[in-house]
């Protein structure tokens, strides 16, 4: 799911300042001596995540390089990172308060209500160029898994209220599937599949166990995140901010309306509305009775629910569309829905009358909407519709079978199978994929929960086993190849050995530590 702002530390930090331009400040933990430990031991916020371990679950039991390495990042948080973390809580603020009463509705820890500093900068508008979107970065598939609807109308991972609930519902079917908050947390990152994977194959617990086998990116979310609440608390705490208090209203609504109408009956400015709306794509909820939501400043909501019963509702032109049966003609087509064979021609960019059984046509309908819904004819059709029992999928002129199966991660011989396709595919054909997808965005979606329980039944969990390794420091040796030799770390090496720096000695006794079992993926 994942934003690119994600700390790289070394690489790419929070802030998105260079690497370079905090050398200063900011520690690397390869520099960070023995002498150190007690400081960071007795570090209050180190202290203060422990101490939260009973109450909220997390695994925070951490050996001396992890404290370091937390420590670290909270004191870059602390100094040249602060300003611009705090400019990512102050985005954040209007949607926190909500985002508690969900995650509380939930039973998730009030601590991952500030995940989205990690995930998106607070930026309800963030899109990942991997094609994440909203506060928590859903992809779409995972998305629609737990009930947002994604179409050409809307994109509810942009809605707070809905993405925030989807969000509670996915992050307790991974801790369901570990008992771990932060295994779940790491797979929000990379995917509950490649957890299970490494923790079958190296042995682990906890995230602290498997860390090491992770991608660089995965590796730093759960210490960035550890950090950055440790200090995003302290921020709160010290403004005497109200996790209570919702500053706008959330209107329901469950026929078609613009926000140029709510904007007419209010005078609340358009272009405020839409910024409040930014799962609204063109302005207005999708033309069918689905219940959504639209964000108003505080206030408005009981005046605008009586205004909008009082309101007329109002037939607008709309196009939907038609399979065409065995025996159809354009003639008849038109006879049967009240137009004529040349609009039909018009609608359909048809160059003569041919048309072909089991494809798609447009023809002439309309909808009920509120005032000022559209200037325009509302088109219904759907290029991809996704349904309980799988996607249907119109066939787009130059596409090919490859191109579809390609498309859907599907075999070619699965779609023909499917479709009862002998030989060609044709435009505005209709084709079935049959994947099936959870909670999609049908009219009134639903979260139907995930079994998760054949995940869980896949995760052996065990306690790592260790072999030691002594090395003596030979002539010529340096830890780089000392550590090339044992395929481990100099890192590694030096937190087993307690080093400050990168200076050994001949006849040196060093520890090596070699996970059983762990080999290369």
């Amino acid at each position: 799911m994942k934003f690119p702002v994600k700390i790289l530390l070394g690489l790419l930090i929070i802030t998105g300042i260079a690497y370079s331009s905090v050398e200063d400040d900011y520690l690397n933990p390869e520099d960070i001596g023995v002498i150190i430990s007690i400081a960071i031991d007795s570090s209050d916020a180190v202290q203060q995540l422990e101490k939260s371990k009973g109450k909220i679950k997390l695994t925070l039991k951490m050996d001396f390089a992890e404290k370091a390495d937390i420590n670290e990042r909270i004191h870059f948080f602390k100094t040249k990172g602060y300003y611009q973390l705090k400019n990512y809580i102050e985005r954040g603020k209007p949607y926190i308060p909500l985002i508690k009463r969900i995650f509380e509705q939930h039973n998730i820890p009030d601590e991952l209500i500030f995940l989205p500093i990690i995930e998106s900068r607070f930026n309800i508008k963030a899109k990942s160029p991997a094609g994440a979107a909203g506060l928590w970065q859903f992809m779409p598939q995972t998305g629609r898994m737990y009930g947002l609807r994604i179409n050409k109308w809307i994109d509810e991972r942009y809605d707070l209220e809905k993405s925030t609930i989807a969000a509670a519902f996915y992050l307790k079917d991974l801790y369901h599937i570990f008992d771990d908050w932060m295994l779940a947390l790491a797979s929000y990152n990379t995917g509950e599949g490649i957890i299970i994977r490494k923790i079958n194959k190296y042995g682990g617990v906890n995230f602290w166990d498997i860390d090491e086998y992770l991608s660089k990116e995965t590796r730093n979310y759960i210490p960035n995140f550890l950090a950055a609440v440790s200090v995003v608390r302290d921020i709160l705490k010290e403004e005497h901010f109200n996790y209570d208090t919702v500053h706008f209203d959330i209107l329901k609504v469950k026929k078609p309306v613009s926000l140029l109408y709510i904007s007419e009956l209010t005078g609340i400015p358009l272009s405020k509305l839409k910024k409040m709306n930014p799962h609204l794509k063109k302005g207005v909820t999708p033309p069918d009775d689905g219940e959504y939501n639209i964000y108003i400043p505080k206030g408005y909501k009981e005046t605008l629910e009586i205004a909008l019963e009082k309101s007329p509702l109002m037939k607008y032109k709309a196009l939907k569309e038609y399979t065409i049966k065995k025996g159809d003609s354009l003639y008849k087509i038109a006879k049967k829905f009240g137009t004529t064979i040349s609009y039909l021609r018009k609608i359909n960019d048809l160059e003569n009358s041919i048309i072909v059984s089991n494809t798609v046509i447009k023809i002439p309908s309309y909808i009920e909407a509120y005032p000022d819904y559209t200037t325009g004819i509302v088109d219904l059709s759907e290029d991809i519709i996704y349904t309980p029992k799988g996607i249907i999928y119109k066939v787009k002129k130059g596409d090919t079978l490859g191109k579809i199966a390609k498309k859907f991660r599907v075999s070619v011989s699965a779609i023909k199978r499917w479709n009862n396709i002998k030989e060609y595919i044709y435009p505005n054909q209709k084709i079935l994929i049959y994947k099936k997808i959870r909670n999609i965005n049908v009219r009134n979606p639903h979260i139907v929960p995930r079994n998760v329980s054949y995940l869980k039944k896949k995760v052996k969990k065990r306690k790592p086993t260790f072999k030691y390794i002594y090395h003596r420091v030979k002539s010529g040796d340096t830890l780089l190849k000392i550590a090339k030799k044992y395929g481990v770390s100099v890192s590694q090496i030096k937190k087993w050995n307690k080093l400050s720096s990168n200076i050994i000695v001949v006849g040196q006794k060093l520890t090596i530590i070699k996970r059983v079992g762990a080999g290369k993926d």
